[in-house]
């Protein structure tokens, strides 16, 4: 998954789960004040009533006239004549049974808190999808106790609470369609620099090392991109430099081979002229002295190869060259010039250096020259 997909998943996620919450709370907590507001005024109704059978049956004691169960429910059906058929609902109890109501679903209703309620305590039950707050009082007659439930219908209170969590799902649902379409935007806007460097990234893999990112900012973004940015050139660099080590090194494995053909085949001629033919004395001297001062030298160069190319623990020391001297000295090692004078016109001079590789850099630059075949067959060396 993308993490522009990540985004806006996460923030729409986010804010649906605050949106909820936020207005599950909002219609709660109205539902809940309704509730009390109900529960305060069919209270007050509730007292309101009994103390009107109450005070009829303390009146007609007072009287002398007998109190039956039959009487009360006539005290009570006159109250509710008087106060119309759309008023809330009444039951009489005892322990032993129910003497009046008329609810008709008095049946499914559960009275048992009767026994234990607390003044102005009610209770909500339901019954046939519909709720009702109960509230219940008793009174002593005879030394019976007679218990007081009135049954308020509060069902339009829960219809509202629903109705407005209808409202509220359906608000956040265009809410969070509105906010989908700016959560994508910002989304694709904010992840857009890593786009770019994804895609600058995938170039410096496949080998385009001079890629650079140019993102404007200065937030972490931004300092990414730099950091890309040095990366990218601290690779460049690399790789540039390792692209001439290699360059150096097969340059140079070029020219010693180059500079072995020479001896070699030199040493193959005098050697073969050994093995076929007799030669005097001073001749046969000559080709030995040739083909182990050459054989010496080649032991030589092949050493200073292994320390050039780091396949030998041994150090390259560089040392005091007297640059006259030197080239003196090696000027008369060189042999085979057929013909070709060589003219030295060095000053005095030192330096620091290598001789068995300087040597070699002399060498190969007078076979060059001879190659060239100077017209005057002159070679001059000059300093």
């Amino acid at each position: 998954m993308k993490i522009t997909l990540k985004l806006v998943l996460s923030i729409i996620a986010i804010m649906a789960c605050i949106l909820s919450v936020s207005r599950y709370f909002i219609v709660r907590q109205s539902f809940e004040h309704s509730l009390e507001k109900s529960g305060a005024q069919n209270y007050k109704q509730h007292i309101l009533q009994r103390y009107y059978i109450e005070s009829n049956i303390i009146s007609n004691i007072e009287i002398g006239e007998e109190i039956t169960n039959e009487m009360i429910v006539e005290y009570v059906k006159a109250l509710y004549r008087y106060m119309g058929e759309n008023s809330e609902r009444i039951t009489l109890y005892n322990k032993q049974e129910i003497i009046f109501s008329n609810f008709d679903e008095v049946e499914k209703l559960d009275f048992d808190f009767i026994y234990n309620n607390q003044d102005g305590d009610y209770y909500i039950r339901e019954a046939n999808s519909r709720h009702y707050m109960l509230f219940s009082s008793n009174i002593t007659i005879n030394n019976s106790v007679i218990y007081i439930v009135n049954i308020y219908d509060i069902s339009d209170i829960y219809a509202e609470r629903d109705r407005q969590m209808k409202e509220v799902i359906f608000s956040d649902i265009i809410i969070l369609g509105i906010a989908s379409v700016f959560i994508i935007i910002f989304s694709a806007v904010m992840t857009k620099p890593i786009k770019i460097l994804n895609n600058k990234a995938k170039k410096i893999a496949n080998g385009d090392f001079s890629s650079r990112v140019d993102i404007k900012s200065s937030d972490e973004i931004g300092e990414l991109a730099n950091s890309f940015n040095t990366m990218s050139e601290e690779i460049e660099k690399t790789i540039k430099s390792l692209e001439f080590s290699i360059k150096q090194k097969n340059d140079f494995i070029n020219g010693f081979t180059h500079e072995l053909k020479t001896p070699m085949t030199a040493i193959m001629g005098y050697s073969d002229m050994l093995r076929l033919k007799k030669c005097d004395e001073a001749l046969n001297q000559k080709a030995i002295n040739y083909i182990y001062n050459e054989t010496k030298r080649l032991e030589k160069l092949s050493h200073k190869l292994m320390e050039l190319m780091a396949l030998s623990e041994e150090s390259l020391e560089l040392e005091e060259i007297d640059i006259r001297d030197f080239v003196t000295k090696v000027s008369n090692r060189i042999v085979n010039l057929e013909g070709i004078k060589l003219v030295l016109e060095v000053e005095d001079a030192s330096i620091k250096g290598e001789k068995e590789l300087l040597e070699v850099v002399i060498r190969n630059l007078v076979e060059n020259a001879k190659k060239a075949e100077p017209k005057d067959n002159k070679i001059s060396i000059k300093r």
